[in-house]
């Protein structure tokens, strides 16, 4: 069972989509709030175990960037997946940056809805065409950090782990195909989310992109 809290200030579309999401199977609306800070009160008196938060980006007394950052700090376990009407590319790579899991527009398809939930609760990040054509084409403005520098700090294996990262296999997975222990694979994991400053595995695949280590597609 994947446990849901959702976030929305619009009435309409926020019940609109907790109707659809109570369609989907092993899919668990347990929390419906309409703000940032309803969101993070409503976490804290929780007793269910929440793995994804959908997160609308316009919110009023803490919108969507500035939720996922304190969910960051109070509930890094909770992955995250904002739902926006900003299709803008500057809006899709903060996001990214700033530790959400998902990026998807409000008209976007019910199948892919639930075909985003079910990817990042099993490989921890969902990219659509449109994001991956975003990550490709950015461009750092005056004064952003460019992470080319970084590649050269990545050993072989940490490029070869996260070659299989970007082709959405789980850290099981990797171990058998590269015959070592799921810890391994997870400590360097843990390493690359150092080298790199990605908050999530998200970040890490915003990473690879970027630097244009491999070719990667959805």
């Amino acid at each position: 069972m994947i446990n849901i809290a959702f976030a929305e200030d619009q009435l309409l579309f926020r019940r609109g989509m907790s109707t659809l999401l109570s369609t989907f199977k092993n899919i668990n609306v347990c929390i419906e709030v309409g703000n940032g800070k309803e969101l993070l009160d409503a976490l804290a008196l929780s007793n269910e175990t929440i793995h994804i938060a959908l997160i609308d980006i316009s919110m009023p007394v803490l919108n969507g960037i500035e939720t996922i950052q304190q969910m960051r700090l109070h509930y890094p376990q909770i992955k995250s997946i904002i739902l926006t009407v900003h299709e803008e590319d500057k809006f899709i790579h903060k996001l990214i940056e700033e530790g959400a899991n998902a990026y998807l527009a409000k008209n976007a398809d019910p199948d892919e809805v639930e075909k985003a939930i079910r990817s990042v609760a099993e490989n921890d990040y969902y990219f659509n065409e449109n994001t991956m054509r975003v990550m490709r084409n950015f461009k750092p403005g005056k004064g952003q950090k460019n992470n080319l520098q970084n590649i050269e700090d990545l050993t072989n294996r940490e490029k070869e782990i996260l070659l299989y990262i970007c082709k959405e296999y789980t850290s099981p997975e990797i171990a058998e195909k590269l015959f070592l222990s799921e810890s391994t694979i997870n400590g360097h994991r843990n390493n690359l989310l150092a080298k790199t400053g990605a908050r999530n595995t998200a970040g890490l695949v915003l990473f690879a992109i970027k630097n244009k280590l491999f070719d990667v597609d959805v």
